[in-house]
């Protein structure tokens, strides 16, 4: 459940209006401030690269909660999803006003359907410098941002954003590296107790190779738009390389389950060492009281 502050609130005092102006920057935040408005992924910027473990929806849940865990947040404590019609109210709004706690990060934010969470935040993040309604405090940035209506000179209050950027920044270079879907499942499982390996004979296409408790897994992700669909002749594929390199590997499939046939189920059903686990269910080794959703589909 939401908290809008931790239980050993420490309060520094800001003026969310800038003085001197320009604002005054160290030489890091200055950097910071630059990244955040110009150069993160997938925002409304020219200079903003894209990057689908960010924006595809089939990555969301796991990628949010990779960044969470990098910051040191927890989504159901520190994170509040209000709807894409919704206001924040005047109370929650002006809690964050004049002093804020530099002993938790907090975030309010709107949520879209075309965005992903992590979409969501760096665009208010970005709207939250872009219209300059944002303090800097220590390590902290606190930003809000209101959208603005003809018919309502005051905005309709939409995001409410207190974090140590340098955190988020950090976590999204990791993700959105050269290797950052290999990072994002290899961090997931390792947190409960797999062991990433490199066998001799594994090649580059293969997402991931784990090991646990004598049991090997070679692990690829299946990413379908649209009306795209996994079909048997996909699911051969990938079992023949998978035997060619690393015979004695179980196969894993991850999906979402969703875009299965009928007659995958039906081959699924008949290959031993073969399995399809739901993408979907890969924030579950990030929760709280983590999952082997591996073991979990043994049971």
């Amino acid at each position: 459940m939401f908290k809008k502050c931790c239980s050993s609130r420490s309060e520094k005092n800001y003026k969310i209006h800038h003085s001197p102006r320009p604002i005054k920057l160290s030489e890091e935040m200055d950097t910071v401030i630059k990244k955040l408005l110009w150069y993160t992924p997938n925002i409304d910027s020219y200079q903003s690269d894209k990057n689908e473990l960010i924006s595809n929806k089939l990555y969301d849940e796991f990628s949010f909660t990779y960044v969470m865990n990098q910051m040191g947040m927890d989504e159901s404590r520190d994170v509040k999803w209000i709807g894409s019609k919704d206001v924040i109210s005047n109370d929650e709004w002006r809690f964050f006003e004049e002093n804020i706690c530099s002993n938790c990060q907090k975030i309010i934010v709107a949520k879209y359907t075309t965005f992903s969470k992590i979409n969501a935040l760096l665009t208010a993040i970005r709207n939250c410098i872009a219209h300059g309604h944002f303090a800097i405090v220590e390590d902290y940035i606190i930003g809000f941002n209101r959208k603005l209506l003809t018919k309502d000179p005051e905005g309709l209050k939409k995001s409410v954003i207190k974090i140590k950027p340098k955190l988020l920044l950090a976590a999204l270079e990791k993700l959105t590296s050269p290797m950052g879907k290999e990072l994002l499942l290899a961090y997931a499982f390792k947190n409960v107790g797999y062991k990433v390996t490199e066998p001799k004979n594994r090649s580059r296409d293969f997402d991931l190779c784990l090991e646990k408790n004598g049991k090997k897994y070679v692990v690829e992700i299946k990413s379908y738009k649209g009306q795209t669909y996994l079909h048997p002749e996909h699911v051969m594929r990938f079992l023949k390389r998978a035997e060619e390199k690393v015979p004695d590997y179980e196969k894993i499939l991850l999906i979402d389950t969703s875009r299965v046939t009928k007659s995958v189920r039906q081959l699924e059903s008949k290959i031993k060492g073969f399995r399809i686990v739901d993408i979907n269910d890969v924030k579950l080794l990030l929760g709280e009281e983590p999952v082997d959703i591996l073991a979990k589909v043994n049971n």
